[in-house]
């Protein structure tokens, strides 16, 4: 029998044939893959609109809509409801202590805490009855103290779960600002924020520290030494540096057009959009 032997050159081309077709064919599962991805990236995760959402530590979800409260799992499921319509709507809720859940109702000066489960722990707090009827926001301080700003007195005032101030200390701002969000690392620092003029940080006691003056921030997270911001449907990342040191600031790749409200937690970015439905976007 004759053997058959193939020229380099023809061996050569077949090579490369074959490289052409793998590279072709990586290209088409990287392309399902990805567009595979987007279809998955926003998912809606209830089945009713929302006015708000946080999360705590462990990535569980609170969304409220009037005087309801519903927790929601990590995975998007929902495990518990609390409503007390006698307090009228709920302004704030705070899970930045899991254990201690604070639910702040503006319109009748009345803050609630719930434990883990969204039972509430012990009667409902009165600040009227604390002579704080002109506090405009609440948040939890630490687990045994509550961090509230006077609007009319431009006072931070620190108490305890009973509401008896600790500590009163008046806010100075740079100009006229008018907060209409507070959020706290415990025992670190306050932020608060002022669409028309941007974020004041304080630290834990009121001490002013410094100015981030960005007008239009629609809705802010603060973490421990960074601020994520949401400006023109834009997520911005502030480093915070110390008090000596010049800004840095930083865009995060994720434009989303619809987005009104939003809260990182456990590598996924929760939002609601304009039409107050949550979803949630993995990254």
């Amino acid at each position: 029998m004759q053997s058959q032997h193939q020229c380099p050159l023809c061996r050569g081309h077949h090579r490369l044939e074959i490289l052409t077709f793998m590279r072709n064919s990586i290209l088409l599962i990287l392309l399902i893959v990805a567009l595979s991805c987007t279809a998955q990236e926003r998912l809606f995760f209830a089945d009713r609109a929302y006015e708000s959402l946080t999360t705590d530590i462990q990535g569980n979800i609170y969304l409220t809509s009037g005087s309801n409260l519903d927790f929601f799992t990590p995975d998007g499921k929902r495990h518990l409801n609390y409503s007390d319509p006698t307090w009228g709507n709920i302004t704030k809720v705070d899970a930045g202590i899991a254990s201690k859940i604070l639910v702040f109702y503006r319109e009748s000066g009345t803050i609630t805490l719930l434990d883990n489960e969204l039972a509430p722990i012990g009667s409902p707090l009165n600040l009227l009855e604390k002579s704080l009827a002109t506090v405009s926001l609440a948040a939890m301080g630490n687990p045994n103290k509550i961090v509230l700003y006077d609007e009319a007195n431009q006072e931070l005032i620190i108490t305890d779960l009973s509401l008896n101030p600790i500590s009163w200390t008046h806010i100075t701002f740079p100009g006229e600002f008018y907060p209409i969000d507070m959020q706290v690392v415990p025992e670190h620092r306050i932020a608060m924020l002022d669409t028309l003029h941007g974020i004041c940080l304080f630290d834990f006691y009121g001490t002013f520290e410094r100015e981030i003056p960005i007008p239009g921030i629609q809705a802010m997270q603060l973490m421990k030494d960074k601020i994520i911001y949401l400006k023109d449907k834009n997520l911005y990342s502030y480093s915070i540096p110390a008090a000596s040191s010049p800004m840095s600031i930083e865009t995060i790749e994720i434009k989303i057009p619809r987005i009104k409200q939003f809260r990182f937690s456990q590598n996924t970015l929760y939002y609601i959009d304009d039409s107050n439905h949550p979803m949630r976007f993995y990254q």
